[in-house]
Order: C-alpha cells, then sequence, then structure tokens
C-alpha cells in the first residue's frame, strides 16, 4: 500500500467530531472506519477523538444492556479517558472475587442483546473452551462496520485489489464471514473453501483459479484440529500436501485463530513466504495484527502484533497496589477491550481471558504505523490470574 498518512478525508471527520457534528459512533460515515489514519493517532489525539463516542456508547450500555445496570449505576458520564481506566474489568466467569455473566447467559442468553434491538440481527458465540459459549448479537452495520476496520487489517498485511484470495476459514465463523466481506472491500477476489473440499481440492482450486493469497489457519500441531476453526485445513496440511503450488502460486498468506508457530515461521523463512497474523474474536474485530508493509521489519511480523484502533479500544492492564493500569513496555497484563461503534452486543473493559506482553511503544516500529506492539498471546485460565478487581455484573 502507498505511504501511510493522514488523509484530508479523515482530516475532516476529526474536525466534524469536534465540532460535535456526531451524536453516535453510528451516525459516522462507514468510510472512515475503513481508513488507515486510525493507526497512525498518537495515544492522546485517538482517546479525545473517541471520547465522546466512548461517552454515548457506555451510557447507552448501562441503559440497554442488563448486565451493566447494577455495575455501573453511580457512574453518570465519562468525562476523561481517565475515567474510562477506573470502570471495573467485565469477565466471563464469577469467581471469589466477581461476578462474571456466563452463569446469567446460562440462563438466559438474551442477557447479551441491548433491550433496543428487537430484530434483525446475527448471533456469533464463542469457542466455549472455558465453559458455555457466551453469544455476541451483531447486526448488519456492526458487520458493515467491522468488515471495513478488518479491510484495513488486511492492507497492512499487503492484500489489494488485484488479489485472488482463498479462504480455509470456517465460513460459519464471524472471522470467516468478515474476512469475505472485508476482501470484497479491498477489492479483491475472494473464494471461500467448501467444507465439503478436502486438502488436496484446496490445492487444486489454487492451480486452477491462480489464487495468490491465502487466509487460513495453524493451531499447535499438538492439538491438532481439535479447535476446527479452519474448517479442518491448516496450512501444514496445505504444505504437506501442495508444498510445490504454495511455492509457485502463493505470495503472502494470513493466518488467524492462533499464534504463528515455530514451525510455520521456519518454513515462511525458508521459502521466503511472507505470512501475517491477525487477532479478532467472536466479540470484536479486529484487534491487532502484524505487517507486511516492509519486508526487512524484524519488530512487526508474525506474532509481533499492532494494536488497532476504532471501531473498537484495546488495552494491555494489570493490578498494582489495588488499581488496574496500563502495562510498561516489556510486561505482560491482561487484553481487554471496548466496542465503541457498536449496535448490538455492547462489552466495556471486556476482559475474555488473553494476555500479552507490550514489546513496543507507540511510535517506536519503522513500518510507519504509530500504534503499540503486543507478543506472547496466549489464553490463561483465569483473567483474576492478573487482576482480582473485575465487574460484579448484575
Amino acid at each position: 500500500m502507498s505511504k501511510l498518512e493522514i488523509d484530508n478525508e479523515f482530516k475532516e471527520f476529526q474536525e466534524d467530531v469536534d465540532n460535535g457534528k456526531y451524536n453516535s459512533p453510528l451516525e459516522v460515515p462507514l468510510e472512515i472506519w475503513g481508513n488507515s489514519s486510525w493507526e497512525l493517532l498518537d495515544k492522546k489525539t485517538l482517546e479525545n477523538l473517541l471520547l465522546p463516542f466512548l461517552n454515548f456508547t457506555f451510557k447507552r450500555a448501562v441503559k440497554v444492556m442488563p448486565i451493566y445496570k447494577g455495575a455501573y449505576k453511580k457512574i453518570q458520564k465519562i468525562e476523561s479517558f481517565d475515567d474510562f481506566k477506573s470502570i471495573p474489568i467485565l469477565v466471563k466467569d464469577s469467581t471469589s472475587n466477581t461476578v462474571g455473566f456466563r452463569n446469567k447467559i446460562n440462563e438466559n442468553p438474551y442477557t447479551m442483546l441491548p433491550t433496543d434491538i428487537k430484530n434483525n440481527y446475527h448471533i456469533y458465540k464463542s469457542g466455549g473452551t472455558k465453559g458455555t459459549a457466551t453469544p455476541t448479537f451483531i447486526t448488519p452495520i456492526d458487520r458493515e462496520i467491522e468488515s471495513r476496520g478488518f479491510s484495513r487489517a488486511f492492507k497492512y498485511a499487503g492484500f489489494k485489489d488485484s488479489d485472488r484470495v482463498l479462504s480455509t476459514y470456517n465460513p460459519t465463523h464471524k472471522g470467516g464471514e468478515e474476512a469475505k466481506e472485508a476482501m470484497l472491500k479491498i477489492g479483491a477476489a475472494y473464494m471461500p473453501r467448501r467444507l465439503t473440499d478436502t486438502v488436496e481440492d484446496v490445492i487444486n482450486t489454487i492451480k486452477k483459479y491462480k489464487i495468490n493469497s491465502i487466509i487460513t489457519t495453524q493451531g499447535p500441531i499438538s492439538e491438532g484440529d481439535k479447535v476446527a476453526k479452519g474448517g479442518g485445513i491448516s496450512l501444514l496440511s496445505l504444505i504437506e500436501s501442495g508444498q510445490d503450488t504454495l511455492e509457485e502460486y502463493i505470495d503472502k498468506i494470513v493466518l488467524g485463530g492462533y499464534g504463528v508457530i515455530d514451525e510455520v515461521i521456519n518454513w515462511s523463512k525458508t521459502y521466503e513466504k511472507p505470512i501475517a497474523s491477525l487477532l479478532g474474536s467472536s466479540e470484536a474485530i479486529p484487534q491487532a495484527g502484524s505487517t507486511l508493509l516492509q519486508t526487512n521489519t524484524k519488530i512487526c511480523n508474525y506474532n509481533n502484533l499492532h494494536l488497532f484502533n476504532g471501531p473498537h479500544y484495546v488495552e494491555v492492564v494489570k493490578e498494582e497496589d489495588g488499581i488496574i493500569v496500563p502495562v510498561k513496555k516489556g510486561e505482560t497484563g491482561l487484553l481487554v477491550y471496548t466496542t465503541i461503534a457498536r449496535e448490538g452486543t455492547i462489552y466495556i473493559r471486556y476482559a475474555p481471558g488473553d494476555e500479552a506482553t507490550l514489546i513496543k511503544n507507540e511510535s517506536e516500529c519503522t513500518c510507519g504505523i504509530k500504534t503499540e506492539i503486543i507478543s506472547d498471546i496466549k489464553r490463561i485460565d483465569s483473567p483474576n490470574d492478573i487482576i482480582s478487581t473485575g465487574c460484579c455484573v448484575g
């Protein structure tokens, strides 16, 4: 993609926000969510830009999301990001210190549906690796906003309108659906793998249709296909069945769902096949991603991911002296996100159970993106291993 710089369209958007043009983030022109200028803002400018939208979303969440009514009833308004960062962390599972929301959705999954949304929504369930899968309710405008944000992430990974893209990602997963929509917004040709296609069928498709880019997954070898985010097709299975085809046709690969394992990194370097990793979930897409903006960069590649701004706000936090604070460079903390431009299920400082290490502060990467870089993302048994002051919902 061309040199990254804040364009006139985004500057006009910033002025409109400053002038109070928008009452809600859902009123923002949709193309703004796909604008790469989001990742060129310094932290203070970003937070000032998001603050009126965050305040709107918070007030709406308290009003229409039953899980927040008890927890946040004393908070009337978010005057600053300092106010926002004093809000308790939301967790799924109850502990001795917190009451999560999984027990509530066991009784009624529609607890997660805003009361002002009556119909016309998708229901996506989380993986449910630690218990009952939790639902996220997404409306058509939510999908449109997120897929535009996702298109930004794919552009950072080198995808462009001349690409022919094949995805083996499970099309029933939210990530699979929004990846398709992101590709079409970029202008690329997109082909999903049919669930009945074997690995050999996929290899033959790559050759016949001259596919040059792949979206797929690769979990740890020890886990096999226990979590079939790729519909049973993984990168290593494609390599095993069609190494020569990948060498001849494929010039870039995006992996989702897991960290990039050593076997894949070694293959990528040996055969000079660029690989980027994107982080998202059924609750929020996108959250972070590595890039292929510079082939010689040693910073934001493989498992080193830039945080992505709007339509969500992502934090890495820890507990210190009884309060929740941002981690410092080199520290590991809890990955937390807030859905800012969301009509459906709203998550306020939600910790799904992932930890990450902050390895670079803002503007320390040479690729052009200014956001912080996180790495070593992994699932933890309980967010309270890192913090113990979560949100008591109810």
